[in-house]
């Protein structure tokens, strides 16, 4: 291959980006079977993959093929972030329960696309047939009712019959669903648009790209993409001539498969998870190289490679060890290419060699964990801190080490930053080998072949992990940007993919919701009384952990065990605003201490237990959690509050597990850190205003 056969300058195998590359995508693009089962069944509601397996190729190819073929009407949908976030921000007025919010949205999205049907058909003149409709004249009449929805998008209608019924009244959010249903008529709606389709005769399809644009995988917008997902699946389940098609990535899809109890029954069923092998990437590479090397002519792809790469490169295993590189998807593989190709036509070569990957591959390296860690640090607790534990570690040691070393960093953390209170959420060391297992960050022997298995599509491929002695590897892609120590090279690795498993509801999960929820549940289960106290006292730990990162840091268990006065948690006050801050500053207490007590009713011994633990460092403020159910207190504990404060100058502030619980709860959200703060920061002005001021009593007036 001469260099004048190159291209002058530009990236050789095309953009990065199907939407914005429509030479390659029109020349290049490979008819996979994910293509033909798009194209040629009505099977499928979701397509999910992770950050560059080609969905924005697939949803235009597949859209642009079904309009030249004829086949039906389609409607792509590309939505704004902010048209998302602006649905998101709907359903954070209405409530924060999941179900709630599916619901409003399932009829929400409903009604949108029924209207938006009904739009495009009746008030498009080349729909002739429309005006011999049964229907004609009431749908007519029914626009000029709601006209305010005609022009808009689907997602923009979504938003504006959402409003409007909150608008209207005061509603329950429990009732909104059958306002939204009975207000937009969308029994009508859906009897109208069955006939309309019958008397024009065409299938209609509904295409959804860039649904995680705007959004995050948390309850909110999980419930609305959820509310999508049924109203999918009930357009499905009725075999009417409308097809929605939504494109997903795959952390999203995890949460939705997490969150939704129906997800086995109309979600599972129906998506189809992308993956490339070997084959079907170096079919894409050298389609690439063929549009822009001119060599059409030449129909072996090893061929075509070969005339791209020299010496250690050629043929399939040279193609492969540049794959070692990538996560086997199409974008990693062509900015690879390109980046290094442009290295190597600065020296005035033509080929590429080994050499080049490997001097190249540091920002792909860069690239692919940012990647990783924008796809899934929002539902897999402490991803960012949990891959920076790797730097400077050798690429291959035994699973016991690495699980070894992953349990010393959770367990032996200062948490002195917020960020820090994932740690506590994620709990072990094996829990996080397995989490960073399922993501593809970490790999495993396999005892046969000696191969590193490594599952890149979020899913959990079947592992044997159960020896100690096994070996585990970091992806090689990821070694430049961790400084990863290794005698071998990247492309020396041998690996096998694991991407071919069905999603499997018990393994694509939010990690984050998942962990919190089991430390949630664990608390009605733990008995009262001594049998379960040492249990409490742990999860009340585990709590301060989670809730006070980055304020409480260097927290304790039975730090001073062997002294007379054995206090349950100890931690040190470093916070600079907030509840805590009002603690150090009111109460002069920089060693924060908190008793932990299994039963529900609290004796006068209890707060001479907390007075004694009081002073010096320990300043003029003691927490006691409990197990008692009411949040309020007793007259009696207000009266020992108060009459310590009065005596002693000492706020024993009483603390009952389930407001700890409630608060973890928030914290699916990864933006409810505030939720914490603020009830306790409530709670301590109901101590100082209400319990710890003077009551004085009248005296009733003698009768005359």
């Amino acid at each position: 291959m001469g260099s004048q056969n190159l291209p002058i300058a530009g990236n050789i195998l095309g953009g990065i980006r199907a939407e914005i590359d429509d030479k390659m995508l029109d020349a290049a693009f490979v008819e996979t079977y994910d293509f033909q089962a798009l194209t040629k069944t009505r099977d499928y509601n979701f397509v999910v993959g992770r950050r560059g397996t080609g969905k924005s190729a697939l949803f235009i190819k597949v859209s642009n093929f079904i309009i030249k073929e004829r086949i039906g009407w389609v409607y792509k949908n590309n939505p704004e972030d902010y048209e998302q976030m602006a649905l998101r921000g709907l359903a954070e007025k209405i409530s924060e329960d999941y179900n709630i919010i599916r619901a409003i949205f399932k009829v929400a999205w409903t009604v949108s696309i029924l209207v938006d049907q009904l739009e495009r058909i009746a008030l498009n003149k080349t729909h002739y047939k429309f005006k011999n409709d049964k229907n004609s004249e009431l749908i007519s009449s029914y626009f000029f009712t709601y006209q305010y929805l005609i022009g808009k998008n689907v997602f923009q209608k979504t938003a504006k019959i959402v409003s409007s019924v909150i608008e209207r009244g005061n509603f329950l959010p429990i009732m909104i669903p059958g306002e939204i249903a009975t207000h937009f008529l969308v029994n009508q709606l859906k009897e109208w648009v069955a006939s309309l389709l019958k008397t024009v005769g065409k299938d209609t399809y509904y295409f959804f790209d860039s649904l995680d644009e705007g959004w995050e995988p948390d309850v909110l917008s999980t419930a609305i993409l959820g509310g999508l997902a049924q109203c999918a699946a009930e357009i499905l389940d009725s075999n009417s001539n409308v097809h929605l098609v939504l494109f997903v990535r795959d952390n999203m899809f995890r949460s939705l498969c997490y969150f939704d109890g129906d997800s086995s029954r109309h979600i599972e069923g129906n998506a189809l998870r992308l993956s490339w092998d070997e084959e079907s990437l170096l079919h894409l590479v050298t389609n690439r190289l063929r549009v822009n090397l001119g060599l059409q002519s030449i129909e072996s792809h090893i061929k075509v490679w070969n005339r791209f790469a020299a010496s250690d490169l050629k043929d399939k295993d040279g193609f492969r060890a540049c794959l070692n590189y990538t996560l086997y998807r199409p974008r990693d593989i062509i900015v690879l290419l390109n980046t290094t190709f442009a290295h190597v036509a600065r020296s005035n070569r033509t080929n590429l060699v080994a050499e080049d990957i490997e001097n190249s591959s540091k920002q792909v390296s860069q690239n692919r964990l940012d990647d990783l860690k924008k796809e899934y640090d929002t539902v897999f607790p402490g991803l960012t801190l949990m891959t920076a534990v790797f730097n400077n570690q050798p690429a291959f040691q035994t699973y016991a080490a690495v699980v070894s070393f992953l349990d010393e960093e959770i367990l032996g953390n200062s948490y002195d930053t917020e960020k820090k209170s994932d740690y506590a959420i994620i709990g072990s060391g094996k829990e996080a080998f397995f989490a960073l297992y399922s993501i593809g960050f970490l790999g495993l022997t396999d005892s046969t072949s000696h191969a590193l298995h490594f599952c890149h599509d979020g899913s959990s491929a079947s592992i044997d992990a159960l020896q100690p002695d096994q070996t585990s590897c970091v992806h090689p892609c990821y070694w430049k940007s961790l400084n990863i120590q290794t005698e071998k090279l990247e492309g020396d690795v041998l690996i096998e993919v694991y991407d071919d498993n069905p999603p499997d509801s018990q393994h694509l999960l939010d990690l984050r919701t998942k962990r919190i929820g089991q430390i949630i549940s664990n608390l009605p289960s733990l008995k009262e009384g001594k049998e379960d106290a040492g249990k409490f006292e742990e999860w009340v730990f585990q709590a301060v952990k989670v809730l006070f990162a980055g304020q409480l840091v260097n927290p304790e268990l039975k730090a001073n065990k062997d002294s007379i006065q054995r206090r349950d948690i100890i931690a040190t006050n470093n916070a600079d605003s907030g509840f805590w801050k009002r603690v150090l500053d009111d109460y002069k207490c920089r060693q924060i201490v908190i008793e932990v007590k299994n039963f529900e009713e609290l004796t006068i011994d209890v707060f001479r237990q907390a007075l004694s633990y009081s002073g010096n460092h320990y300043g003029k403020f003691i927490i006691v959690v409990y197990r008692d159910k009411q949040e309020g207190l007793s007259n009696k504990q207000r009266g020992w509050v108060k009459e310590f404060w009065d005596q002693h100058g000492v706020l024993v502030f009483l603390l009952p597990a389930p407001i700890l619980s409630r608060c973890m709860s928030k914290l699916r959200n990864r933006q409810r850190f505030d939720y914490t703060e603020n009830q306790l920061s409530k709670r301590l002005d109901i101590f100082q205003r209400s319990y710890l001021s003077l009551r004085h009593v009248r005296k009733s007036k003698k009768k005359r």
